[in-house]
């Protein structure tokens, strides 16, 4: 599926303000309430919205923020990327292009700590060549840009069988305020079937 200029205008706004309720979200954006959370609880279906966190200001926390190059053979690049990405010191795993193919954000307490985590045990045993190492010493900027415009896509899982949606119309049914997105007229039944006296209940609680 496709994000429209609602989809887009909604992410504007909690890229604005986390926070905000739906309602708030719906008086800026000149929308109902029903829709933005139908829209959100689309998109957190899809996945491209995975969570709310707070962004701290990385000069506020103690301690020495570095990034480290690796390089790693492509084949092993995403299974050592999960390994790093588990650690508790790093902040952010990100695999690039070119020879050297893996990026790490981390915070440690001081640059000796730093030095350990490199040669510890488990950084030892991913096989990896460390590239270079750069200190952070300050942050302009971390908030996450806004990169989707309307058209970007949007993948969609079947509320049943959990398949990829295909096709821009998608078969769905409406719960309350939420809505479920079905690949075929078949898990859109079944689903029915399944569940129609808690839909019944919802719906009649509106």
């Amino acid at each position: 599926m496709k994000l429209d200029a609602v989809d887009v205008l909604i992410l504007k706004e909690l890229n604005k303000d986390g926070r905000a309720s739906f309602r708030e979200i719906a008086k800026r954006a000149s929308l109902s309430t029903p829709t933005v959370s139908s829209r959100f609880n689309r998109m957190m279906k899809a996945g491209l919205i995975k969570k709310f966190v707070p962004i701290l200001d990385p000069g506020a926390e103690s301690g020495v923020l570095a990034l480290v190059i690796f390089r790693v053979p492509a084949m092993k690049a995403a299974e050592v990327a999960s390994q790093l990405g588990n650690m508790r010191a790093v902040y952010e795993v990100m695999i690039t292009t070119g020879r050297d193919n893996l990026v790490v954000k981390l915070r440690l307490e001081s640059t000796a700590a730093l030095q350990s985590f490199l040669a510890s045990p488990a950084v030892k045993k991913l096989e990896v060549t460390v590239a270079g190492t750069q200190i952070i010493t300050k942050t302009i900027k971390e908030e996450r840009p806004l990169p989707l415009a309307k058209g970007s896509m949007l993948e969609l899982r079947c509320d049943f069988c959990g398949g990829e949606i295909a096709g821009a119309r998608p078969y769905s049914i409406k719960v309350a305020s939420s809505r479920y997105y079905f690949c075929c007229k078949t898990c859109r039944r079944s689903y029915l079937g399944k569940h129609s006296s808690a839909i019944k209940k919802l719906n009649e609680a509106l």
